[in-house]
Protein backbone atom coordinates (compact mmCIF):
# COMPACT_ATOMS: atom_id res chain seq x y z
CA UNK A 1 0.00 0.00 0.00
CA UNK A 2 1.32 3.24 -1.11
CA UNK A 3 -0.14 6.21 0.67
CA UNK A 4 0.42 9.49 -0.87
CA UNK A 5 -2.39 11.11 0.23
CA UNK A 6 -4.36 10.81 3.64
CA UNK A 7 -7.53 8.81 2.87
CA UNK A 8 -10.66 9.68 3.93
CA UNK A 9 -11.52 7.40 7.57
CA UNK A 10 -13.88 4.86 5.65
CA UNK A 11 -11.17 4.29 3.30
CA UNK A 12 -8.94 3.73 5.94
CA UNK A 13 -11.39 1.01 7.18
CA UNK A 14 -11.26 -0.55 3.93
CA UNK A 15 -7.97 -0.57 3.75
CA UNK A 16 -7.63 -2.03 7.49
CA UNK A 17 -10.21 -5.15 6.07
CA UNK A 18 -8.17 -5.68 3.00
CA UNK A 19 -5.07 -5.76 5.16
CA UNK A 20 -6.89 -8.49 7.39
CA UNK A 21 -7.71 -6.82 10.09
CA UNK A 22 -11.17 -7.02 11.71
CA UNK A 23 -13.46 -4.23 11.15
CA UNK A 24 -17.12 -3.82 12.11
CA UNK A 25 -19.80 -3.85 9.20
CA UNK A 26 -20.41 0.13 8.03
CA UNK A 27 -21.88 1.87 5.17
CA UNK A 28 -20.95 5.79 4.47
CA UNK A 29 -22.53 8.70 2.57
CA UNK A 30 -20.90 12.07 1.29
CA UNK A 31 -22.09 15.24 2.36
CA UNK A 32 -25.14 15.62 1.14
CA UNK A 33 -25.43 12.41 -0.35
CA UNK A 34 -27.59 10.77 2.59
CA UNK A 35 -29.23 7.51 1.26
CA UNK A 36 -32.41 6.92 3.76
CA UNK A 37 -33.39 3.92 1.79
CA UNK A 38 -29.76 2.28 1.97
CA UNK A 39 -29.13 3.69 5.31
CA UNK A 40 -32.36 1.92 6.68
CA UNK A 41 -31.47 -1.58 5.09
CA UNK A 42 -28.44 -1.17 6.72
CA UNK A 43 -30.24 -0.41 10.19
CA UNK A 44 -32.56 -3.50 9.65
CA UNK A 45 -29.77 -5.75 9.21
CA UNK A 46 -28.35 -4.86 12.55
CA UNK A 47 -31.46 -3.44 14.73
CA UNK A 48 -28.20 -1.30 16.42
CA UNK A 49 -26.16 0.94 14.87
CA UNK A 50 -23.73 3.98 15.74
CA UNK A 51 -23.92 6.76 13.94
CA UNK A 52 -20.64 8.72 13.31
CA UNK A 53 -20.00 11.71 11.19
CA UNK A 54 -16.33 13.28 9.98
CA UNK A 55 -15.12 15.76 7.75
CA UNK A 56 -12.64 15.66 4.45
CA UNK A 57 -10.36 17.73 6.64
CA UNK A 58 -9.56 16.07 10.24
CA UNK A 59 -7.26 18.30 11.10
CA UNK A 60 -9.16 21.41 12.01
CA UNK A 61 -12.45 18.77 12.78
CA UNK A 62 -11.52 15.62 14.68
CA UNK A 63 -14.36 16.11 16.86
CA UNK A 64 -17.68 15.65 14.95
CA UNK A 65 -21.19 14.68 16.02
CA UNK A 66 -21.99 10.90 17.53
CA UNK A 67 -23.89 8.70 18.76
CA UNK A 68 -23.50 5.05 19.85
CA UNK A 69 -26.06 2.19 19.69
CA UNK A 70 -29.41 3.67 18.31
CA UNK A 71 -32.00 1.56 18.18
CA UNK A 72 -34.63 4.15 17.07
CA UNK A 73 -35.05 4.78 13.27
CA UNK A 74 -36.44 8.17 13.95
CA UNK A 75 -33.44 9.62 16.07
CA UNK A 76 -31.13 7.81 13.95
CA UNK A 77 -32.33 9.15 10.30
CA UNK A 78 -33.03 12.65 12.12
CA UNK A 79 -29.54 12.67 13.15
CA UNK A 80 -27.81 11.42 9.79
CA UNK A 81 -30.34 14.22 7.91
CA UNK A 82 -29.16 16.96 10.29
CA UNK A 83 -25.63 16.22 10.69
CA UNK A 84 -24.94 15.27 6.81
CA UNK A 85 -25.84 18.91 5.34
CA UNK A 86 -21.71 18.92 6.89
CA UNK A 87 -20.34 16.24 7.44
CA UNK A 88 -19.64 12.78 6.09
CA UNK A 89 -21.90 9.97 7.71
CA UNK A 90 -20.45 6.71 8.84
CA UNK A 91 -22.80 4.28 10.29
CA UNK A 92 -21.44 0.98 11.87
CA UNK A 93 -22.94 -1.97 13.56
CA UNK A 94 -22.74 -1.52 17.06
CA UNK A 95 -21.00 -3.76 19.66
CA UNK A 96 -22.00 -3.91 23.24
CA UNK A 97 -19.92 -1.19 24.79
CA UNK A 98 -20.18 -2.98 28.65
CA UNK A 99 -18.68 -6.02 26.97
CA UNK A 100 -15.30 -4.74 26.12
CA UNK A 101 -12.44 -6.22 28.03
CA UNK A 102 -9.98 -3.46 26.82
CA UNK A 103 -10.33 -0.64 24.32
CA UNK A 104 -7.17 2.06 24.01
CA UNK A 105 -4.56 2.94 21.13
CA UNK A 106 -1.14 1.77 19.70
CA UNK A 107 1.03 4.61 18.84
CA UNK A 108 3.75 3.47 16.72
CA UNK A 109 6.88 5.50 16.99
CA UNK A 110 8.71 7.64 13.73
CA UNK A 111 10.98 4.36 14.02
CA UNK A 112 9.60 0.94 13.28
CA UNK A 113 11.43 -0.89 16.33
CA UNK A 114 9.08 0.80 18.71
CA UNK A 115 5.45 0.75 20.05
CA UNK A 116 3.52 2.44 22.63
CA UNK A 117 -0.02 1.17 23.93
CA UNK A 118 -2.63 2.88 26.05
CA UNK A 119 -5.36 0.97 27.17
CA UNK A 120 -8.38 1.07 29.85
CA UNK A 121 -10.34 -2.18 30.91
CA UNK A 122 -14.23 -2.18 30.91
CA UNK A 123 -16.90 -0.50 29.70
CA UNK A 124 -16.49 2.26 26.29
CA UNK A 125 -14.39 2.57 23.20
CA UNK A 126 -10.76 4.02 22.55
CA UNK A 127 -12.16 7.42 22.42
CA UNK A 128 -13.21 7.23 25.58
CA UNK A 129 -9.49 7.61 26.44
CA UNK A 130 -9.44 11.11 27.02
CA UNK A 131 -11.99 10.62 29.55
CA UNK A 132 -10.37 8.49 32.02
CA UNK A 133 -7.92 9.91 35.29
CA UNK A 134 -4.67 8.99 35.25
CA UNK A 135 -4.65 5.52 37.30
CA UNK A 136 -7.40 4.22 35.03
CA UNK A 137 -5.29 3.96 31.96
CA UNK A 138 -2.92 1.61 31.68
CA UNK A 139 0.11 1.74 29.16
CA UNK A 140 3.00 0.14 28.25
CA UNK A 141 5.79 0.21 25.67
CA UNK A 142 8.11 -1.75 23.22
CA UNK A 143 11.14 -1.97 21.35
CA UNK A 144 10.77 -5.10 18.65
CA UNK A 145 13.50 -7.01 19.29
CA UNK A 146 12.87 -7.28 23.04
CA UNK A 147 10.21 -9.68 25.40
CA UNK A 148 7.40 -7.88 26.18
CA UNK A 149 7.18 -7.53 30.02
CA UNK A 150 5.47 -10.21 31.26
CA UNK A 151 2.28 -8.39 33.20
CA UNK A 152 1.69 -7.14 29.62
CA UNK A 153 -2.34 -8.94 28.94
CA UNK A 154 -1.70 -11.88 27.06
CA UNK A 155 -4.63 -10.93 24.66
CA UNK A 156 -2.27 -6.88 24.06
CA UNK A 157 -0.44 -8.85 23.19
CA UNK A 158 -1.44 -10.70 20.79
CA UNK A 159 -2.83 -8.31 19.14
CA UNK A 160 0.33 -5.96 18.73
CA UNK A 161 1.24 -8.60 17.05
CA UNK A 162 -1.56 -8.69 14.28
CA UNK A 163 -1.20 -4.83 14.08
CA UNK A 164 2.30 -4.66 13.77
CA UNK A 165 2.00 -6.05 10.02
CA UNK A 166 -0.24 -3.11 9.20
CA UNK A 167 2.42 -0.59 9.96
CA UNK A 168 4.62 -2.47 7.39
CA UNK A 169 2.21 -1.14 5.07
CA UNK A 170 1.99 2.44 5.44
CA UNK A 171 5.21 5.27 5.61
CA UNK A 172 2.78 7.52 8.38
CA UNK A 173 4.59 7.93 11.11
CA UNK A 174 3.55 8.34 14.18
CA UNK A 175 0.33 6.04 13.71
CA UNK A 176 -2.26 5.47 15.99
CA UNK A 177 -4.34 2.16 15.60
CA UNK A 178 -7.94 2.33 17.57
CA UNK A 179 -8.39 -1.38 19.36
CA UNK A 180 -11.45 -2.81 21.65
CA UNK A 181 -10.66 -6.38 22.42
CA UNK A 182 -14.05 -8.11 23.23
CA UNK A 183 -14.63 -12.12 25.11
CA UNK A 184 -16.49 -13.08 22.37
CA UNK A 185 -16.21 -12.52 18.18
CA UNK A 186 -17.16 -9.64 17.11
CA UNK A 187 -16.86 -7.96 13.35
CA UNK A 188 -16.68 -8.48 9.72
CA UNK A 189 -13.59 -11.23 10.92
CA UNK A 190 -15.39 -12.84 13.68
CA UNK A 191 -12.36 -12.63 15.81
CA UNK A 192 -12.31 -10.86 19.26
CA UNK A 193 -10.86 -7.49 18.53
CA UNK A 194 -12.12 -4.96 16.81
CA UNK A 195 -9.57 -1.86 14.90
CA UNK A 196 -12.09 1.04 14.72
CA UNK A 197 -9.29 3.02 12.47
CA UNK A 198 -5.80 3.94 11.73
CA UNK A 199 -5.07 7.75 12.17
CA UNK A 200 -2.42 10.07 11.84
CA UNK A 201 -0.58 10.37 15.34
CA UNK A 202 1.38 13.50 15.23
CA UNK A 203 -1.56 16.24 15.90
CA UNK A 204 -3.93 14.75 18.06
CA UNK A 205 -2.50 11.88 19.88
CA UNK A 206 -0.65 14.63 21.77
CA UNK A 207 -4.07 16.52 22.20
CA UNK A 208 -5.67 13.28 23.73
CA UNK A 209 -2.57 13.20 26.49
CA UNK A 210 -3.27 17.10 27.07
CA UNK A 211 -6.80 16.47 28.03
CA UNK A 212 -6.06 13.56 30.13
CA UNK A 213 -3.17 15.32 32.31
CA UNK A 214 -6.01 18.69 32.27
CA UNK A 215 -8.64 16.30 33.72
CA UNK A 216 -6.57 14.81 36.81
CA UNK A 217 -5.16 18.29 37.63
CA UNK A 218 -8.54 19.39 38.04
CA UNK A 219 -8.95 16.50 40.48
CA UNK A 220 -5.97 17.00 42.25
CA UNK A 221 -7.36 20.71 42.90
CA UNK A 222 -10.54 19.91 43.93
CA UNK A 223 -8.54 17.46 46.26
CA UNK A 224 -6.77 20.29 47.72
CA UNK A 225 -9.77 22.60 48.02
CA UNK A 226 -11.40 19.77 49.71
CA UNK A 227 -8.56 19.78 52.61
CA UNK A 228 -8.50 23.52 53.17
CA UNK A 229 -4.88 23.66 50.83
CA UNK A 230 -6.64 25.02 47.59
CA UNK A 231 -5.88 28.91 46.02
CA UNK A 232 -7.30 31.55 48.74
CA UNK A 233 -10.86 32.87 47.80
CA UNK A 234 -11.34 36.22 47.08
CA UNK A 235 -13.87 38.22 49.31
Amino acid sequence: MNLKEYPLKDVRLSQLLEAGINVVDFVCFAPGQLDEEGLRAFFEKYKKISCRHFHADESTHFKCPVKYEQTDWEVIVAFCRENNKKFYTLCNQAVALEDSTFAGNILFHQGDRSYTIEYFEGYGTPRDIEKKSQSEIKVFERVFGEPITEDAPEALKQLAAKLSAFRSLTSVRPLVMEFSIYPYPIGKNQVNYVCWEWRRGWLHYPLERIVILEARIKELEAILEENGLGKAKTA
